[in-house]
């Protein structure tokens, strides 16, 4: 027969966790008779969560500790388009439904899904039915998950109308184009970023790059004809006034000269600070890089604006850093004789100084070049790669979607 214990007290040590909601996820109870058994149920839950790795308990008579060693792989939660809340809030709606959820879980443990089940309630609290719920894995420049991202799918989320208030008549034909783009547009989590932008464009093409904004704000979301429509409000709160160009400055280690630079531009002393421009000018510079392996170049473009003369000196300044080189490139989903087919055509081997852009040239001209009959590999595919600080190498995954038939 199993011998049970009374602990006097349950502890819960390695996490930020509270030690109430922890005993009411494991169902402990201080006082109450409990099995070595029951002890190690209650272990195996938290670590079922994916929050923690390890969870070690030890009984010392009076104390039932538990010893939690939390997760590395947990990530943070982004929401991409429930416009009833902000994110805050919204952590908050979905912890009050999942137990230990504060805005981060473990991508292959329960609690995806569980979240995924508190938002399908909570939007049917809006009177949105029948709603489907993606995630995503959203990663950084490395490529590691860096977070995962949840976006509803069904039904459509929408900008219905985008209103902008506070500017000038001389600005209404432009920022109406905008206001008149904007609806229809599907929301996503860079979908008020972008809008901001759009404006921002209207004036910093004719030189007034001061313009402050009000951020463009959801209001109340509307079910109409299957799709949420949201409208979206923001303010200009001042034009300011128009600039125009100081100076066109390059420094740091670049690929052209400042004489090269200044025939090649667009913009020069005296003319209107025209923002497009700049942005034109910024990537012309700054694209060399990518394709001569240099992934850590850091490039400084900030305008500094003289507000009191209305000018601006546009410099860009760029640290190169180290050159990465091809290191080893994995084919997923090909076989042999598919990876002999391909290998003519591919164009980054190993020890070549790394440009990812010639990843999608090789199979599209594995696919133009190669007579059609003897082509066996699809079009689609995903390329990752990880870039090694130490060695300045880069390995490669390309994964591709089966052949058709």
């Amino acid at each position: 027969m199993a011998q049970d214990y009374v602990p006097t007290a349950v502890t819960f040590s390695g996490t930020d966790l509270s030690q109430a909601e922890l005993l009411a996820f494991t169902g402990l109870h201080p006082g109450e008779q409990v099995s070595r058994e029951r002890m190690q149920a209650a272990a195996d839950r938290l670590t079922g969560s994916g929050l923690f790795i390890d969870a070690r308990f030890s009984f010392d008579g009076e104390t039932l500790k538990f010893e939690l060693k939390p997760s590395p792989a947990v990530v943070p939660v982004e929401y991409d388009n429930f416009p009833w809340w902000d994110d805050a809030a919204l952590n908050t709606a979905v912890a009050a439904r999942v137990p230990l959820f504060h805005g981060a879980l473990y991508p292959g443990g329960p609690m995806r899904d569980e979240v995924t089940a508190a938002l399908t309630t909570l939007l049917e609290a809006k009177g949105v039915r029948g709603s489907v719920i993606s995630t995503t894995a959203v990663g950084n420049e490395s490529h590691d998950q860096v977070a995962i991202r949840y976006h509803i799918d069904t039904p459509a989320v929408m900008v219905g109308a985008f209103h902008l208030e506070g500017y000038s008549g001389v600005w209404t034909q432009p920022l109406e184009a905008v206001e008149k783009s904007a609806a229809g547009q599907k929301i996503d989590g860079s979908i008020r970023a972008k809008l901001a932008d759009e404006v921002r464009e209207v004036y910093g093409s004719q030189g007034f790059v001061d313009m402050t904004m009000t951020a463009p704000a959801w209001g109340t979301p509307l079910l109409v004809s299957g799709e949420i429509a949201v409208p979206v409000r923001a303010s200009i709160t001042s034009e300011g006034g128009q600039y125009h160009v100081a100076g066109m400055h390059l420094r740091g280690d670049v690929f052209m000269t400042q004489e090269e630079f200044e025939k090649r531009v667009k913009l020069h002393p005296g003319d209107v600070a025209n923002e497009e421009i700049w942005k034109q000018i910024k990537a012309m510079v700054t694209a060399p890089y990518r394709t001569h392996g240099y992934l850590d170049a850091k490039i400084d473009a900030t305008p500094t604006l003289d507000r009191g003369q209305h000018t601006v000196d546009y410099t860009i300044t760029v640290v190169p850093g180290a050159v990465y080189h091809m290191g080893r490139l994995t084919l997923v989903n090909l076989d042999e004789k598919q990876k002999a087919e391909l290998m003519p055509y591919w164009l980054l081997h190993k020890g070549d100084v790394f440009n990812a852009d010639l990843i999608p040239q090789s199979v599209a001209d594995y696919h133009r070049l190669r007579a059609v009959e003897l082509q066996s590999i699809h079009t689609g595919f995903t390329a990752k790669w990880v870039a090694d600080q130490g060695t300045h190498v880069v390995d490669v995954v390309v994964t591709f979607e089966p052949a058709q038939k």
